[in-house]
């Protein structure tokens, strides 16, 4: 388990050329300052965002943000990476096998995958399910990983997970299970590099 959902990300990223994939974390009223785009600029003196969202990456563009309008699933820039990070935004992808291509296409060697998702074996959700309560879904996301099928996604298009982590920070009567099942955080965080066999 770790504090933060960004710490480890931000340790990796000092002192390298960044990618950052689905920069745009929500609607105009979002606080620049308070997104992830933005810790990882204050992290590193090379980052390139994009995303989908025109109108918010104006927005950003206007306040000096080097980003673009590009799809996670089809962007071609020209140019490589050190790490590309893809913070909650890979639940929200319609083909979950064309996003790990482009982004091994546009990775260095040596280079790394930084990946942020909702859980979806989280104990939120299991302990809703056996209450039979209504479990929350994101009307926006299109399916959700646990850390298994997420591994095997990576694998499956040449990537091999080097880091693996955990992050809740909502608390919950048999909150003291999270200390014993880790897994069952509401976030997994997953780093990756290019496996040396390539896709299998």
């Amino acid at each position: 388990m770790v504090g933060t959902e960004f710490g480890r990300i931000l340790e990796l990223v000092q002192a390298r050329d960044i990618l950052d994939v689905g920069c745009a974390e929500g609607p105009g009223k979002v606080d620049l300052e308070q997104t992830s785009h933005t810790r990882l600029a204050e992290a590193t003196g090379s980052l390139f965002g994009i995303d989908t969202a025109a109108s918010e990456i104006e927005r950003r563009q206007v306040q000096g943000y080097n980003v673009a309008v590009a799809d996670a699933q089809s962007f071609e820039l020209g140019r490589k990476f050190d790490v590309i990070v893809t913070a909650d935004l890979i639940e929200h992808l319609g083909n979950s096998g064309v996003f790990p291509e482009r982004a091994g296409e546009h990775l260095r060697p040596g280079g790394l995958r930084c990946i942020v998702t909702p859980n979806a074996l989280s104990l939120n959700n299991a302990l809703k399910s056996l209450a039979r309560l209504r479990v929350r879904v994101n009307t926006e996301h299109i399916c959700w990983y646990e850390w298994k099928a997420l591994r095997k996604l990576l694998v499956r298009y040449g990537f091999h997970p080097v880091e693996e982590y955990w992050k809740d920070d909502q608390m919950y009567p048999l909150a003291f299970a999270l200390r014993l099942r880790r897994s069952l955080a509401a976030h997994l965080i997953m780093i990756a590099g290019r496996s040396k066999t390539g896709a299998v």
